[in-house]
């Protein structure tokens, strides 16, 4: 069985089903008494996370044609696959006798449309994914909320739609050859684009400005500067008892999954974005 790819009979490899049995050990015993935004933060920055090797579109190295098994392991991450599988982690550990069954069903409804894993049900661009989660009830988004004074706030339209993963499929080792998967892209770039009436983010230069509406577990999203592009990067906060923000991510730069350890340095940092959007998950036991 190849390390992180689930199964009917066996969500997890026994490798990753016992880091998940140790997450779990460490997290649920606590977890009815602990308070949401705590054990999101503990799940992010939980040792079997951090350190994780950073992996490239991680979801497309088992998929063949338009099917793709649920990865739902812990040996590789991207940005993307990083959030959801800290917020499916916290989501099941929340919940009465966590289970590596019940995981993975946080998991795909998480990632996938109808909770059925395939390439085609896949959220292939973050507002999409973002979308899904506000009308399932799992987050809200607080960026407008958390802005402040309205001078805080920029809106971004795509003057061409969404369509950088279709104008980039010859780069794309998933969409190269791939026919039936790129048909799939340009039907979701459609549909984002013709709901696309303009999206609220914080500008780059006023995040130190809200920076005190952040609370940990926050989902943070960076708006592209990049033509077809949404989002470039996203990331979780963490802060600690001193109050300084940190920010728990699957770096590219760093090769790992690692906690930064000052969140604005690092968006400082980040070249290619505008500014932030910022989404806040929902207590499940609410």
């Amino acid at each position: 069985m190849i390390s992180g790819a689930a199964s009917a009979d066996a969500p997890l490899s026994s490798a990753d089903q016992a880091s998940f049995d140790a997450i779990v050990a460490d997290l649920a015993p606590t977890a009815g008494s602990t308070r949401w935004t705590a054990l999101l933060q503990a799940t992010a920055t939980h040792p079997k996370l951090v350190g994780a090797r950073y992996e490239s579109a991680p979801l497309d190295r088992d998929a063949k044609g338009t099917s793709e098994p649920l990865r739902a392991g812990f040996d590789g991450f991207d940005c993307v696959t990083y959030v959801e599988t800290v917020l499916a982690l916290a989501r099941t550990i929340a919940q009465d006798k966590p289970t590596a069954a019940g995981y993975a069903d946080e998991l795909s409804r998480l990632r996938y449309r109808n909770g059925e894993p395939g390439f085609c049900a896949r959220q292939h661009y973050f507002s999409d994914w973002a979308e899904l989660q506000a009308n399932a009830g799992v987050l809200d988004e607080v960026t407008t909320s958390i802005a402040g004074d309205a001078a805080n706030l920029a809106t971004i339209r795509l003057t061409h739609g969404f369509d950088y993963l279709s104008r980039n499929a010859n780069k794309t080792a998933a969409l190269i050859g791939a026919p039936e998967r790129l048909a799939c892209v340009l039907a979701q770039e459609k549909s984002l684009s013709d709901r696309d009436d303009g999206t609220p983010y914080i500008r780059a230069t006023s995040l130190a400005k809200i920076a005190d509406g952040l609370q940990p577990g926050d989902i943070i999203a960076w708006v592209a500067d990049v033509p077809g592009l949404d989002v470039i990067h996203v990331g979780l906060i963490v802060a600690r008892p001193n109050g300084r923000l940190e920010l728990a991510q699957a770096s590219q730069r760093n090769g790992a999954v690692v906690v930064s350890p000052d969140l604005l340095r690092y968006a400082s940092s980040l070249r290619q974005q505008r500014g932030v959007r910022v989404f806040r998950p929902r207590d499940p036991r609410r």
